[in-house]
C-alpha cells in the first residue's frame, strides 16, 4: 500500500477508517466518559470541551482529517485521546467563553455596574428588580429568600439563560462591557464571585436617588404589596381550601392597579415597569402552582397542569 499505510483497510469501527463525521461521534463519546469520570467536578461539560476544541492542534486535526492516512489518524486519535484526559484534570483558569455560567442565570448588579447603565451600555430595558422576601437561586443554584432586593439582567422567557448569551456563538454580546458578576465568575474558581456576593448590591434608591416622587411611590408599593403578603395569602388558600380565591384574587387586582396607574402617571414605558416595581404577583402565581386565566367574568386563578 502507498505510504506504507497498512490500516486503511479497517473498518470504520478503527480510527484509521473513520469518516471527519463518524470521528465527531466517536469524539463525543469520549467526552461524555471523561465527563462522568469527573461527575465530581463544578466545571460545566461544555466548558472541558471547549477547552480542548480550542486548541490549534484540535483545529488542526480536525481540518485535516479527511486527507489524512490511516495511521496518521490512528496516532492523531491517541495523542487527542491523552491530551483531553489530561486537560480535564488541569482546567485552565481562563474563560473560553463556552457560556455554560451564561446558562445557569443572568447576572446581579453591584453599585459599581450603576456607571454601565449612565453609559448606555446595558439597556434598561433589560433590568429586572427582584423585591425583598422573593425566591431567588444563588451562583450554585441553591433556593433562598432575598433579605433585600436585587435587580437582575433579565433571563431568557421559560429559561435561566441570560438575555445577552447569543446561542450561535456561546458567546456575550456585551462581553467588553459585561457586570462586575460576570467578571469575578469562573467555573474554575468559585471563591472570587462567593466574595463578590458581600459587596454592596445595586437598589432602585441609587437609581432613582433623584426622583423622590418615585422613591416614595416604591416604597409605598413595597408596603401594600409585599411579596411575603401574597405568599401568605396563597398559604391561607392552602389552609382554607380553593373555593376561597376571595382575597389572593383581590391583592392580584390591587397590584395590578397599582402597577398601571403608576405606569400611566410617570410615563414609565411597559418595558421598565418591572425595574421600577419589579415583576407583578399575575407573573409570580406560577410559583404556587397556579396560573390566571381571563373569563368573561374576570380574571380567575386556577391550577397550572404545566
Amino acid at each position: 500500500m502507498e505510504n506504507n499505510d497498512h490500516l486503511s483497510h479497517f473498518s470504520t469501527n478503527h480510527p484509521s477508517g473513520w469518516s471527519i463525521d463518524e470521528f465527531r461521534a466517536n469524539w463525543q463519546v469520549f467526552i461524555d466518559a471523561i465527563i462522568e469520570e469527573n461527575s465530581s467536578s463544578l466545571v460545566p461539560r461544555k466548558r472541558i470541551q471547549y477547552q480542548i476544541e480550542q486548541t490549534p492542534a484540535f483545529r488542526d486535526m480536525t481540518a485535516r482529517w479527511e486527507k489524512m492516512s490511516g495511521s496518521e489518524r490512528l496516532e492523531s486519535w491517541k495523542k487527542l485521546l491523552a491530551d483531553a484526559d489530561r486537560s480535564s484534570r488541569e482546567i485552565l483558569p481562563v474563560c473560553v467563553q463556552c457560556g455554560e455560567c451564561c446558562r445557569a442565570g443572568s447576572p446581579t448588579l453591584q453599585v459599581e455596574d450603576f456607571e454601565l447603565l449612565r453609559a448606555g451600555k446595558i439597556p434598561w430595558e433589560q433590568l429586572i428588580t427582584l423585591r425583598q422576601g422573593e425566591p431567588a437561586r444563588s451562583l450554585d443554584g441553591q433556593p433562598f429568600v432575598l433579605p433585600e432586593e436585587r435587580i437582575k439582567v433579565r433571563e431568557k422567557e421559560n429559561s435561566r439563560e441570560c438575555v445577552f448569551l447569543d446561542n450561535e456563538t456561546d458567546q456575550c454580546s456585551i462581553y467588553l462591557d459585561r457586570p462586575v458578576q460576570c467578571r469575578a465568575q469562573a467555573c474554575w474558581d468559585p471563591i472570587p464571585a462567593r466574595d463578590l456576593a458581600t459587596q454592596p448590591f445595586l437598589l432602585r434608591k441609587h437609581i432613582f436617588e433623584d426622583v423622590n416622587p418615585l422613591l416614595d411611590i416604591i416604597a409605598e408599593h413595597d408596603a401594600r404589596c409585599s411579596f411575603d403578603a401574597f405568599a401568605n395569602a396563597f398559604q391561607k388558600l392552602g389552609e382554607t381550601g380553593e373555593d376561597n380565591f376571595g382575597e389572593l384574587l383581590r391583592i392580584l387586582s390591587y397590584e395590578e392597579h397599582f402597577r398601571e396607574f403608576i405606569s400611566e402617571q410617570f410615563r414609565i414605558p411597559s418595558a421598565n415597569i418591572e425595574l421600577v416595581l419589579g415583576r407583578s404577583f399575575k407573573q409570580m402565581v406560577g410559583l404556587f402552582g397556579y396560573r390566571v386565566s381571563e373569563e368573561p367574568d374576570g380574571p380567575c386563578l386556577v391550577p397550572d397542569e404545566a
